[in-house]
């Protein structure tokens, strides 16, 4: 049993209860067989969720179905991510940082110190006690979260992503929880399927290799994976940077396209946002896109200092 909340907030880096509280939620996340259905709020819109998780073999599976709309599904069965379309169609993903709950897993024993996290009383979810937490930024640069953990398994049974003014942009808020579902592969086998297509990490970048130079980025936030991936049937592979202060995360995007294609703009949905701005290099035009979950003031400040260098590839 965790140790009951602090009467008042306490600085995260100086309470061993709230320690302890991360470290065992992160893995019991991870490594806790449990079934339940929660509510996803991205801005005005609200939906019904059912998410099942269980290792077997010392593999993790998940499985996320949209219950209300049309029919999607996401399941995670080891390494592989698997995205089960409404129209039958099925599309595999070699990455598994993806998902409306990836970010829990981001959260371990060691915030970014660009955040201050606080224990912050008691609370109640889906029926069941929780220990409240916040996690704060120390600029305007990134978002903000609110989490309340279930107080006997540790799971985390909602989660808010607050701006700076602390009004929620996106929430998942457990309404019912099964801690002995007993799930089996066979839970999350995957249907009959009309067609498949895969979103890949590529081996070879095609005739010409691009790289992102950002020239200024928040402070924490440092260059993750880069890659090439070529999505559906695109000819040219996609360039892809990441970027991470180890708990938020935008990546860059950049491709070759004819100028006749060319469509810059920006988007948001929720707290994510997707800006894009054209580079010419010469004799080729380029679309950078950046996606991510940071606020938009921080996500065109970035953008207007990215630069892009070309390469040809080695022999």
């Amino acid at each position: 049993t965790l140790a009951a909340p602090l009467a008042a907030p306490v600085a995260f880096a100086d309470s061993t209860p709230a320690q302890s509280l991360l470290e065992e939620m992160t893995e019991a996340s991870q490594q806790l067989q449990y079934r339940g259905r929660f509510l996803y709020q991205l801005g005005g819109e609200v939906s019904t969720m059912e998410f099942s998780h269980a290792v077997i073999d010392g593999k993790q599976y998940q499985r996320l179905t949209h219950l209300d709309g049309r029919l999607v599904e996401v399941l995670q069965l080891g390494d592989e991510v698997v995205c089960l379309h409404p129209n039958g169609t099925l599309t595999r993903i070699d990455d598994n940082d993806t998902g409306l709950l990836a970010f829990r897993d981001r959260l371990s024993s060691t915030i970014p110190e660009q955040y201050n996290v606080l224990v912050d009383g008691d609370g109640r979810v889906a029926g069941r006690p929780t220990t409240r937490m916040r996690v704060a930024p120390l600029d305007t640069h990134r978002y903000g979260y609110r989490l309340w953990v279930d107080r006997d398994s540790s799971l985390l049974l909602k989660s808010e992503m607050v701006d700076a003014s602390g009004l929620a942009v996106e929430r998942v808020e457990f309404v019912s929880l099964d801690l002995e579902p007993g799930l089996k592969r066979s839970d999350f086998q995957l249907p009959k399927v009309i067609a498949e297509r895969s979103l890949e990490t590529v081996p070879v970048p095609g005739p010409e290799r691009v790289h992102v130079d950002a020239g200024w980025l928040p402070r924490g936030f440092e260059a993750a994976d880069h890659d090439w991936r070529r999505v559906g049937d695109l000819r040219q592979p996609v360039t892809a940077q990441s970027y991470t202060d180890g708990l938020a995360t935008f990546t860059l995007f950049v491709e070759s396209v004819a100028s006749d294609q060319v469509e810059e703009g920006v988007s948001r949905v929720g707290p994510t946002v997707a800006i894009s701005r054209i580079q010419d290099l010469g004799e080729r035009i380029y679309l950078m896109t950046l996606v991510g979950e940071i606020p938009q003031p921080t996500a065109e400040r970035i953008m207007e200092a990215v630069t892009l260098r070309a390469s040809a590839p080695s022999s």
